[in-house]
């Protein structure tokens, strides 16, 4: 009789309320404060502590991520719980009613630019995801108005998948040695063998032309010297 008499006493307390430590926190109810947050890879191993503030959005802590050491912003997709952060949504929200005090960090997006991208040629807004993968513009639909530059020499290309096919035959060791996201191209080759794949827009015209000037800025002052020089 006392065991049932314990049984009845434990299942109050738990319809009441008392003992639901894992229930998800209300937060209609909470004081907004920092939380502390680990952040982890697939794999499992520890990128590093991060603080989300109230109001923070994802973007912001995709850089602060990037300050412990993990990938660039425009290289990372963040879990929390089983929902995948938007870049310009508030991450707090989800990181607290996950309650897990984690958050996973991968890397199979196609990035842009490390914030918004840009077009010069239409000077639309910056936006997310405005440039895609073949560099096309969603705004003006041209291509030649963003540029992805190589952060292993001092070459730049109008589209991500011309960055990507440049490092990985110029650039091999960082391609192949983790130093670079291989999923993209990987994924634009295996569209390509199913015959559905699209192929980077030529750039308009008068964009990218460093390579006839010798990497000098067209239409400047040493590119002109320099051609006249030629001509000479």
């Amino acid at each position: 009789a006392q065991a049932t008499y314990w049984v009845i006493f434990v299942l109050g307390l738990q319809s009441s309320g008392f003992l639901a430590a894992k229930a998800k926190p209300n937060m209609a109810n909470m004081v907004a404060d920092e939380v502390e947050v680990t952040v982890r890879k697939m794999s499992g191993n520890v990128v590093g502590v991060v603080k989300v503030s109230p109001g923070m959005i994802t973007w912001t802590l995709k850089e602060a991520i990037e300050r412990l050491g993990g990938p660039a912003p425009s290289e990372q997709e963040l879990v929390a719980g089983h929902e995948i952060l938007a870049d310009n949504e508030p991450a707090y929200n989800a990181v607290v009613e996950d309650g897990s005090g984690m958050i996973f960090v991968i890397t199979p997006r196609l990035p842009q630019l490390n914030g918004p991208c840009s077009c010069s040629l239409c000077k639309c807004e910056p936006q997310f995801g405005l440039i895609d993968y073949y560099g096309v513009c969603k705004a003006c639909t041209k291509a030649g108005g963003h540029s992805s530059n190589c952060p292993f020499c001092r070459q730049c290309f109008p589209s991500l998948c011309g960055l990507d096919t440049h490092i990985r035959f110029v650039h091999e060791a960082e391609y192949h040695g983790n130093e670079w996201n291989t999923n993209r191209l990987e994924a634009h080759l295996r569209k390509r063998e199913a015959g559905d794949a699209l192929f980077p827009a030529m750039p308009e015209e008068g964009t990218f032309l460093d390579a006839r000037c010798g990497g000098l800025l067209p239409g400047s002052e040493e590119a002109i010297a320099a051609a006249m020089a030629i001509v000479k």
